[in-house]
């Protein structure tokens, strides 16, 4: 049960660790667009996104599949790019978010998988033991961060009046700009 509690908590403290800050961007850019009132949907598109990169998680620590480091790292940052591309000019897509949201959460279960990788390392692996109670911490610190995001977008919009346009900018904008800069640091090829 140890190790159980100890996996369980280091899923939980990755997803809410300031210093990758790149997969809480992603979820205010996923947010950005919807409303307290659009919970259901969002709660789909956050499903779609647990599955996906529960999957992809399983399938890269289980050694399946195993991309470069690099490369996950640029596609993570690409997803963030389009979410935002999305969120300010391609509003027809909105209704599709919940497949690029399954898409966009195969990629990063396989940067998840890093770290999960290297906290076994030299360990015996077990599922129940490691995988799970991992990814399980993952997903409520993700569901802690999507309450936060939304209760602040909740308060945006009823107390200091702000159009739920204007608040998409004000997220997408800044997050789109931070994406291109995270796209060119991590390219992974040479120029």
């Amino acid at each position: 049960m140890n190790q159980f509690c100890v996996f369980l908590s280091q899923g939980f403290h990755h997803i809410l660790d300031p210093n990758g800050y790149d997969h809480i961007l992603f979820l205010f850019a996923i947010c950005a667009i919807y409303s307290i009132q659009d919970w259901k949907h969002l709660l789909w598109i956050v499903t779609s996104f647990t599955i996906a990169h529960s999957i992809t998680l399983a399938l890269s620590v289980l050694n399946i599949i195993n991309l470069d480091g690099a490369v996950i790292e640029f596609l993570i940052a690409f997803t963030i790019f389009f979410t935002c591309i999305e969120n300010l000019f391609l509003p027809r897509l909105h209704n599709y978010r919940v497949l690029f949201s399954g898409f966009f959460g195969l990629i990063h279960g396989l940067g998840f998988s890093r770290l999960l990788k290297e906290l076994f390392m030299g360990m015996e692996f077990n599922v129940l033991t490691t995988l799970l109670p991992f990814n399980l911490g993952l997903e409520c610190g993700q569901l802690v961060i999507i309450s936060v995001i939304m209760f602040l977008l909740f308060l945006t919009e009823k107390h200091i009046k702000l159009s739920p346009k204007l608040i998409n900018y004000i997220i997408s904008v800044p997050v789109l700009l931070q994406s291109i800069q995270w796209l060119w640091e991590r390219k992974f090829w040479q120029p």
